[in-house]
């Protein structure tokens, strides 16, 4: 176990998956050093009381060698959907190493090998410079976050709706981010995960059809399941600003939730926590008393 006074790297630290880790972790009495994009992104690592930050692009070598001073482990949460995704991870391998960092954690994601999804294959290639770097390398493959459907709670409560881009019938196995930030703050702070890969999955894989239907039993009203057409979201996510390799990266996304599903094993997750994973139903509880 890594005493208290051993600074752990977070880059991404003001997303959802930083915030959710950098709060486990201190939970558990860890000193942080937070890597944000932009000033604003500190306001609530501040609240949590981190003081220690970069800020900056993460493609900028001078600051990621500045970022891996006195530092014991680095978590890499990569940005969402970055054309320069591989890039900015050699960035951060290559100060890793120059500034002897003992072991380095990737955030990647539930089956990278899936070629067919451009974000998941780039981080095949980070994982792959990962195993030829000489840094000592965890590596974390979360599925899909349950809390992502909270993105879609206005339509679920106003209209009943749950619209989705691709098929209502595909099976996708689903993670609460709370489990995931615990694991997180385990892996990084034990030093026994050295050449791991784990494969971070809740108990099921649901369809959008079947959160619909436990959707129904928890608000106690009708929610449908319904696929929006690819094209209308495509046109509406350029409008609002989204990046063009954004939305084609989540196009082929889709599609192969579409074809394929995409399907995990919880068993790795259980063992990392010590108890079984969240289910669907237990997040939606949980979820719904925030509301109340």
């Amino acid at each position: 176990m890594m005493s208290e006074t051993d600074k752990i790297l977070i880059t991404g630290a003001g997303g959802k998956t930083g915030l959710a880790v950098c709060a486990a972790l201190i939970e558990k009495g860890a000193a942080l050093r937070a890597w944000v994009r932009r000033d604003a992104n500190t306001a609530p690592l501040r609240q949590m009381g981190v003081d220690d930050f970069i800020v900056g692009d993460l493609l900028d070598f001078s600051l990621a060698e500045r970022a891996m001073r006195g530092i014991r482990v680095v978590y890499h949460i990569p940005p969402n959907m970055h054309p320069d995704e591989l890039r900015i991870a050699e960035n951060l391998i290559r100060a890793a190493r120059s500034n002897e960092v003992l072991r380095f954690v990737y955030h990647s994601v539930l089956h990278p090998q899936a070629e067919e999804m451009p974000h998941h294959w780039q981080k095949l290639r980070v994982e792959e410079r990962l195993f030829t770097s000489g840094v000592d390398f965890t590596i974390l493959q979360p599925a899909v976050y349950m809390q992502n459907l909270l993105g879609y709670w206005q339509s679920i409560e106003r209209d009943g709706v749950y619209g989705i881009p691709y098929s209502i019938d595909a099976p996708l196995s689903q993670v609460d981010l709370a489990d995931v930030a615990e694991a997180a703050a385990s892996v990084l702070l034990e030093e026994s995960h050295s050449c791991a890969i784990y494969e971070l999955c809740g108990p099921e894989a649901l369809s959008a059809r079947e959160a619909a239907q436990r959707l129904s039993q928890y608000l106690g009203k009708p929610v449908e399941a319904v696929e929006i057409d690819r094209d209308a979201w495509q046109r509406k996510m350029l409008a609002g600003g989204m990046s063009e390799y954004a939305v084609n990266t989540l196009l082929k996304m889709f599609l192969y939730y579409e074809n394929y599903g995409m399907r995990g094993n919880p068993n790795v997750l259980r063992m990392l926590l010590g108890r079984n994973p969240t289910t669907f139903d237990e997040f939606l509880s949980a979820e719904i008393q925030k509301l109340d």
